[in-house]
């Protein structure tokens, strides 16, 4: 698998994966260092750094944090990595736009499960690819929810605060 690491107006963040395919992405963190040692915990030593790795994701995740707005990351996510249902619900997630939201149990309803609200929490929980697949675009009926990244729901609101501005 090949990496590579890059800094936005956020901070540092981190791209994997192989072929044509994504596997992870490291939501922004202080420090090149801090991204790798991210990388390695999802993906394991075996690494090759490519800073060649997905330029034009690099370049739409660098514009994403300088406040643009990205409707399409042109990439796939490698979806093998994960069971069937939390491959189903960050399918379906895939689907929400950009400055827009949906709760929990919208998800569940629109995979099938509606009754799993909680179930579609434990399933955004293994999200490698944060951004491509928004799961901070997936809220509680009644507020935010959980965010399981580095900066948790902080982080979340910010993202989407950033998304409700310049979605206008």
């Amino acid at each position: 698998m090949r990496y590579s690491v890059f800094e936005t107006a956020w901070g540092w963040v981190g791209l994997a994966g192989h072929s044509a395919r994504i596997s992870f992405l490291v939501l922004p963190l202080p420090s090149p260092e801090a991204v790798v040692t991210q990388i390695i915990e999802k993906a394991g030593p075996d690494l090759v750094q490519d800073q060649g790795l997905f330029v034009s994701v690099t370049e739409k995740v660098e514009g994403y944090f300088a406040g643009r707005v990205v409707d399409d990351w042109g990439i796939q996510v490698d979806f093998s990595l994960y069971p069937e249902f939390t491959r189903r619900v960050l399918q379906q997630v895939s689907c929400i736009p950009y400055g827009h939201t949906r709760t929990y149990s919208d998800i569940a309803r629109a995979v099938g499960q509606p009754g799993a609200a909680r179930a579609v929490g434990q399933a955004l929980k293994r999200n490698l690819c944060p951004l491509i697949i928004p799961c901070h675009r997936v809220v509680a009926w009644h507020g935010f929810g959980g965010f399981t990244a580095p900066g948790g729901v902080e982080l979340k609101k910010r993202l989407l605060e950033m998304e409700r501005a310049t979605a206008r």
